[in-house]
């Protein structure tokens, strides 16, 4: 008994290795070949740092690309699911890259190159993304609206690039986004009201664009968002009272818009501000009592509106207060 025990697992362990190589091997040999095609297109300054990328042998086990390749990382499978190839000064565009055979991408990083063009409708086919960072190049064109099938998607950076057209109305379907960056672009037109649904949102940078219209008041729904950025547009009418419920805000900047109204009395809610900045716009009235309820705010910027009366005595009693900037206003009284 014990020599054709040894015989069946001498049986098994040779079936086992004469066993052809599993599918996942072929498919990630076929998503090596569509990354040497992409880089094929690309105009590269360093080579050294895609000198990796190389053909595979013949009967190659397709494991090349996961343990040797620079800015590639793949599963447990064998397929590629992270591409970091950021700060490489690369050129080119996103016309050859195959969207379709690198679907299983989780982690997608081109930030600091010199990519142009369209960012295609095809980026839809990357539907396990989780993080896409497509900023500091030079794509154009607008934001295409089938971005907002990524459901997984919980990061999304196309700042610093020369993107043009309005924000996907759809943009609230990207439920899981906690950082959403849109920074200097040439984006117009008005805030989604869907962006009201981005109740994951933590990071919400809109500034440097030709955004206008009013700021949607179901903002006030972000409960998670830390950084409200939305400097350096053409933003008009109030500040809603609603963005008092951002119970974890601690940045926002509405400076150099176009608003007008009254700084909400509601503000004085929000506990863990530390920065407001609203200088450059046309807000009147009194400065609100209530910010002297902030008790972590250390920097405030009034400066360049039209607010008029006294600066509030109470203000100085934040302990963390570092100055307040109120020039070019109407106001009148002494410094507290």
């Amino acid at each position: 008994m014990p020599s054709s025990n040894v015989l069946f697992f001498s049986l098994a362990i040779l079936i086992i290795t004469l066993s052809p190589i599993p599918k996942f091997s072929s498919a990630s040999l076929m998503e090596a070949n569509a990354l040497l095609q992409w880089k094929a297109s690309l105009k590269i300054q360093n080579n050294s740092f895609l000198s990796s990328w190389i053909p595979l042998p013949m009967n190659s086990s397709a494991s090349l690309p996961c343990t040797s390749w620079f800015g590639v990382v793949c599963n447990a499978d064998g397929s590629i699911h992270k591409l970091n190839i950021s700060s490489l000064g690369l050129k080119g565009t996103l016309h050859q890259f195959s969207f379709s055979l690198l679907h299983n991408l989780t982690h997608f990083d081109l930030y600091e190159n010199n990519f142009f063009g369209p960012i295609p409708p095809e980026i839809q086919l990357l539907s396990k993304l989780v993080y896409l960072d497509l900023s500091s190049n030079k794509f154009s064109g607008v934001i295409p609206p089938e971005i907002v099938m990524l459901a997984s998607l919980e990061f999304l950076d196309v700042s610093f690039n020369n993107l043009t057209g309005s924000i996907p109305q759809e943009i609230g379907r990207l439920a899981s986004v906690y950082y959403l960056g849109l920074v200097y672009n040439l984006l117009q037109g008005e805030l989604p009201p869907t962006m009201g649904n981005l109740t994951n949102l933590s990071y919400l940078y809109l500034h440097n664009n030709n955004l206008c219209g009013p700021i949607p008041p179901n903002l006030g729904n972000l409960k998670s968002l830390t950084c409200l950025g939305m400097m350096n547009n053409h933003f008009s009418g109030s500040i809603p009272s609603s963005l008092a419920n951002l119970s974890n805000l601690q940045y926002m900047y509405l400076n150099e818009n176009k608003l007008s109204g009254q700084i909400p009395t509601d503000i004085g809610d929000l506990k863990c501000l530390t920065n407001l900045q609203v200088s450059r716009n046309q807000l009147g009235g009194f400065i609100p009592s209530s910010l002297a309820n902030v008790s972590n705010l250390q920097h405030m910027y009034l400066s360049e509106n039209k607010f008029s009366g006294h600066i509030p005595s109470d203000l100085g009693n934040l302990k963390s207060l570092h100055g307040i900037e109120a020039t070019r206003n109407q106001l009148s009284g002494f410094i507290p």
